[in-house]
């Protein structure tokens, strides 16, 4: 079961400069986190869905130390303590990527084609300092049986692998230096349909025998609430919704997450739902609107909505909103 908080997010920011002329002058920034507060809880999944853009892997690099925060801060619980990451030396950083580790969304790019597999999940026992021979060949042999891949496929290439295999493969590599954090960007996205119950099942296995907290990035909804404990909801690097996984599908209250659910389609035949259509397109993350920032696509908007930007409030029951029409 859920517990105490392992990482907490405190007003995190990650904003790109754009540059422009021979001096490469910095005329504004990308602001593909802005602002993001929450805690992740130790042993749940915290899904983390949105528009392509809004910031979703952007907030997974940050949190695995591949972006560096612009403002704000990442604690992580290291030992009994909350320690910033931006102050972690050297050899703190390479014990919390051992405690934090990355599933990547293709499982095609994520494996060396020059390198065997053996070559491929060794590597990181080695980084990691284990340099007995005998000790990386063991844990090898438990990360394969754990994704139930024959431990002689090691010696094979990644070109050998259907996807589905491959995938396993890289999850089999982020487990075996035991981690207590996985951060699962758009997992299952690339895989056949039938392949993603498989590898969606093995993940929460895992995590039962394991005691695994993911974050769960993806943009299918229907995968998402099958994963979930808890949602957060992003729309231009900001979190609009934040709730219990069945709170939110039941009774979405920020008009974005609305019109996202709307359009998740019905398992029964001749069943449709009322679609929230948007208007207008995603508002560039350099030149932000002012006030809330979905206001410009909202059918709702208030002059309010404008001018001034929604906090993101508790409205009850652990359900977090960031809207004015909420007040």
């Amino acid at each position: 079961m859920p517990g105490d908080a392992i990482l907490k997010l405190r007003d995190a920011k990650v904003w790109y400069p754009v540059t422009k002329g021979v001096f490469r002058r910095t005329i504004g920034h990308v602001k593909a986190v802005d602002g993001i507060s929450l805690d992740i809880r130790r042993c749940e999944t915290l899904g983390v869905v949105g528009e392509s853009g809004c910031g979703k892997t952007t907030l997974g690099k940050a949190i695995m130390l591949l972006e560096q925060i612009t403002g704000g801060s990442i604690a992580a619980d290291m030992d009994g303590q909350f320690r910033e990451l931006s102050s972690l030396t050297t050899p703190e950083k390479l014990r919390y990527r051992k405690m934090v580790q990355m599933i990547f969304q293709d499982p095609y790019a994520a494996l060396n084609p020059m390198k065997k597999i053996y070559t491929a999940l060794e590597e990181p026992l080695i980084v990691q300092g284990i340099r007995s021979r005998e000790e990386r060949e063991a844990i090898l042999a438990s990360a394969m049986e754990m994704v139930n891949i024959p431990l002689d496929y090691l010696f094979k290439y990644p070109h050998e692998f259907s996807g589905g295999q491959r995938q396993r493969i890289c999850i089999a590599r982020a487990l075996e230096t035991a981690p207590s954090v996985v951060v699962c960007d758009e997992a299952v996205s690339a895989l056949d349909v039938s392949i993603q119950a498989q590898i969606l099942n093995l993940l929460r296995q895992l995590q039962r025998e394991r005691h695994l907290t993911y974050v769960f990035i993806a943009h299918d909804l229907s995968v998402v609430q099958y994963m979930s404990d808890r949602i957060a909801v992003m729309y231009l690097g900001k979190v609009v919704e934040l709730a219990d996984s069945t709170a939110l599908y039941e009774n979405p209250r920020h008009p974005y997450t609305q019109s996202l659910l709307s359009a998740v389609p019905l398992p029964v035949l001749g069943r449709r739902k009322r679609r929230v259509v948007l208007q207008g397109d995603v508002p560039s993350p350099i030149d932000k609107p002012s006030g809330c920032p979905f206001h410009e696509r909202c059918g709702k908007c208030k002059e309010i909505c404008k001018t001034v930007e929604p906090a993101l409030v508790d409205r009850g029951g652990g359900h977090l909103v960031a809207c004015h029409l909420e007040d």
